[in-house]
């Protein structure tokens, strides 16, 4: 399939959860789509950078390390994301990354991929962001907790400053995290 043809396809879908899954199990079966995915994120119209990453979103939650390849576009895309929707959807995949990185190892990281994320995580649990934005950043930091020195208080910091007025939801993952600090 080509770039031309695989944009067609993701303009197609709908939200519904089949449709979704489909995109991502054509992913599965052909990770050279990841790419081109990115790209549509990147071009940032609302429709086909969403559609795109709901069918990345199935695939990187079945399998991560499908995204070891396309590392640096998916941090390019990171900083890039003004959509609420693709944030979220891209918040989970770097709680995915960091746990592949910190936890089995499947996925290595260098200083500088783990900066990059540690910073846009950052600017999203800092910003007004959905709290499911929040909750998959506040989760990445803190699998990559022992990387830098700063990052520890920080994240304290940050959850203590929004704690009490935050959604249950948040305080909920904060607690947690807090008491693991």
């Amino acid at each position: 399939m080509t770039e031309t043809q695989w944009k067609d396809e993701v303009a197609l879908i709908s939200a519904r959860l089949k449709e979704r899954e489909a995109l991502g199990n054509k992913i599965l079966n052909n990770p050279s789509y990841i790419a081109f995915s990115l790209k549509l994120i990147q071009q940032q119209d609302p429709l086909l950078a969403t559609n795109a990453a709901y069918g990345l979103d199935i695939a990187l939650r079945k399998d991560i390390t499908l995204l070891k390849p396309y590392l640096k576009e998916f941090l390019e895309v990171l900083d890039r994301n003004t959509i609420a929707t693709v944030s979220r959807i891209l918040a989970k995949s770097c709680e995915l990354l960091t746990i592949a990185h910190t936890k089995n190892n499947s996925i290595a990281l260098n200083k500088k991929e783990q900066q990059q994320l540690i910073t846009r995580c950052f600017d999203w649990l800092i910003n007004d962001e959905k709290v499911a934005i929040k909750v998959f950043a506040m989760q990445s930091i803190y699998n990559l907790v022992n990387t830098e020195p700063w990052i520890k208080p920080e994240l304290k910091a940050q959850l203590t400053l929004q704690f009490e007025n935050s959604t249950a939801a948040f305080r909920s993952r904060a607690s947690k995290i807090l008491a693991l600090l």
